[in-house]
């Protein structure tokens, strides 16, 4: 009985240590006017991403992107957010350190001057929302990434099915211009406001690549009917979102 207790207590410290280095990340969309958009990049490019990779190599962010939804897509009205921050983060605890006191406050310090003298772009509809990655790869930067998310039957089995997904995608990366993958389980918000329960990302090296993606060839034609039956089978209603993304900037691994 000790003994089995004593493997059990192990096994618990194990998967414990296991989920307090979990990587995470947050989406944080907003909508910009499209008359601000250049505007906007260009404060975002010359001056937040400097200040995220400061922080990058610090040690205090994993990682840190701004997204674009792709326009001529749809209707804009359908869509709530144009605009979609990403910081990464090693774990929950650098993920709340980074709430307390994020890279933007260091602003004055490094330019010299108060980021209220900025020009406004007139910032609207901010919603952020919190995730932990289940798995994923990555082979380099990628151009465009398509956001999906949706509310699965049953949570396990889209993420078991995901990472079989996954290493197809990776195994064949190279011929269909994908630069990443990944799954990712909601940490907040939880309520009725949110219904989806799980997330993935779709990483390419074009537009091309992406809308292939979408029409169920590029990667997914790689993967066998039975296992694409039981993935759509989880998802009744399929994706509730599924965002198309340019890459305005990002930043780079910790040096």
């Amino acid at each position: 009985m000790k003994k089995i207790l004593f493997i059990l207590s192990i096994l618990l410290l194990t998967f414990s240590h296991s989920l307090l280095g979990q990587t995470t990340f947050l989406l944080h969309g907003v909508h910009v006017p499209p008359k601000n958009h250049a505007n906007f990049e260009s404060q975002e490019i010359e001056y937040s991403s400097l200040l995220a990779q400061d922080f990058v190599n610090s040690g205090k962010l994993r990682g840190w992107a701004l997204l674009k939804r792709v326009s001529g897509i749809g209707h804009g009205q359908d869509y709530k957010f144009n605009y979609f921050w990403v910081h990464a983060f090693d774990n929950i605890e650098q993920m709340v350190a980074h709430k307390d006191s994020p890279f933007w406050t260091k602003f004055e310090e490094k330019f010299g001057f108060k980021n209220s003298k900025l020009k406004g772009n007139g910032i609207s509809k901010s919603g952020t929302y919190y995730f932990m990655i289940q798995d994923e790869f990555s082979t380099g930067p990628g151009k465009y990434i398509i956001l999906n998310d949706g509310k699965a039957n049953n949570i396990q089995t889209a993420i078991d099915l995901g990472k079989e997904t996954g290493k197809i995608f990776k195994k064949n990366s190279k011929k269909t211009g994908m630069k990443g993958w990944g799954v990712a389980t909601i940490i907040a918000p939880q309520d009725k406001h949110n219904d989806s329960n799980i997330f993935y990302w779709d990483s390419y090296d074009s537009l091309e690549g992406v809308m292939k993606h979408l029409a169920n060839q590029a990667a997914v034609s790689d993967i066998p009917v039975d296992m694409s039956t039981k993935f759509l089978n989880n998802f009744p209603n399929g994706f509730t979102h599924r965002n198309v993304t340019e890459v305005i900037a990002q930043t780079k691994p910790k040096n």
